[in-house]
């Protein structure tokens, strides 16, 4: 039941998060994240950088970079700009460690050519702590996090915040 609701609740996800797209909304979209090169912000300790990925993967330095497995990338305007943006759920650690997780946006050049970093939402403070999913509304962004240490969960919300270029949280912690 419960993996049934699931998928069913992907699927609300995702067509909210494919609602209401722009004209320049394609150029995102057309990006090939998980065979693309570009400027991951910080996740975890893992120090913001440029990553070439493979088949969703990727090294930079001493540190290992993937897609989170079977998590779905994201199409939202979480700027506010009128274009969509992709949501990114990554990971991130050294070789033969714990991964943390992050949500990250990520964005296109003016041309929609080149990927362009826009930042992280949220990088939890230990690799215990883990956004599993997320959720658009009007350019919020509602993140669910689960904490395995003590096996239950939360969610946080976040905004793009434009005078800062940074994502900011909004729910009051």
């Amino acid at each position: 039941m419960r993996k049934r609701f699931m998928s069913s609740a992907w699927a609300l996800v995702a067509a909210g998060l494919l609602a209401g797209s722009g004209a320049a909304s394609a150029d995102v979209q057309q990006v090939d994240w998980r065979n693309a090169e570009f400027e991951v912000p910080e996740v975890g300790s893992c120090p913001r950088q440029v990553v070439s990925f493979t088949d969703g993967a990727g090294e930079a330095g001493d540190h290992v970079y993937r897609f989170a497995p079977d998590k779905p990338i994201g199409f939202a305007d979480v700027t506010g700009e009128g274009v969509e943006d992709a949501l990114i759920l990554v990971e991130c650690g050294p070789r033969d460690a714990e991964y943390s997780r992050a949500l990250i946006g990520m964005t296109t050049d003016p041309g929609g050519t080149e990927p362009q970093t826009l930042g992280t939402v949220v990088s939890p403070p230990v690799w215990t702590q883990v956004p599993e999913e997320y959720q658009v509304f009007h350019g919020d962004i509602a993140v669910w996090i689960t904490d395995f240490d003590t096996g239950q969960g939360h969610t946080e919300h976040y905004r793009w915040a434009s005078s800062a270029k940074a994502f900011v949280r909004i729910d009051g912690q």
